[in-house]
């Protein structure tokens, strides 16, 4: 945990994955390929917003759901954060009566993708009731949100799904991700698009490649 605030967040707890390379040869990233391979993390409270960012380096989409960061189960409030198997980006969100509602990109992670440092990030705004996915630091989709807030994490997982709850023999309960990631951020708060874009183009791998002076 990273975060300023980091005394009232603990830090997360590894389970299996590898150290990789990351962005850079002198930053490290983890790598998430075995069934089993997760972080744990637990964020207390509740809030009426929330962004999720991270640089990912996907390596295939061989489940339905490939979870990005999830909460355990299906608690009322909580938030599942997944990359589908047809590229799609999804955020589900938990109502306080067991209802949900899935918000989801266009396809976005191709194949020809595949391998490449990518970043992702969703916002979730409660008070403008809205949600927006982006990837490389530009919306790709706008949702209207139904359910209101408060929004929690509680108990979640990151690469990878605890199913507290769901039935055993569900095809989709297997939802771990494989691929690399080394950065991803957690913000009790919706940022702007002008934040968002400052993230992707402050941790971009490679500089644009500078234009060339017509006379």
């Amino acid at each position: 945990n990273a975060g300023a605030l980091r005394a009232t967040v603990p830090d997360a707890t590894i389970v299996g994955c590898q150290w990789q390379e990351g962005r850079w040869s002198t930053k490290p990233a983890l790598e998430f390929q075995g069934m089993s391979d997760r972080v744990r993390l637990s964020v207390p409270g509740t809030t009426d917003a929330v962004t999720f960012a991270a640089w990912v380096r996907v390596q295939g989409l061989d489940r339905k759901i490939n979870s990005l960061f999830m909460s355990d189960g299906f608690a009322p409030g909580t938030l599942h954060w997944v990359i589908r198997d047809d590229g799609v980006v999804g955020l589900t969100v938990i109502g306080p009566s067991g209802e949900h509602q899935i918000l989801t990109s266009p396809p976005v992670l191709t194949v020809d993708q595949f391998g490449l440092w990518t970043h992702l990030a969703v916002v979730l705004d409660g008070q403008a009731m809205r949600a927006v996915h982006y990837m490389n630091g530009q919306p790709v989709s706008q949702h209207p949100v139904r359910i209101a807030p408060p929004f929690r994490v509680g108990t979640a997982e990151i690469g990878n799904w605890n199913s507290v709850g769901f039935p055993g023999h569900d095809p989709f309960l297997i939802r771990n991700l494989s691929g690399v990631m080394d950065e991803f951020l957690l913000f009790g708060r919706a940022l702007s698009e002008a934040e968002i874009q400052s993230l992707f183009a402050d941790g971009k791998p490679q500089s644009d490649p500078p234009t060339q002076a017509r006379y």
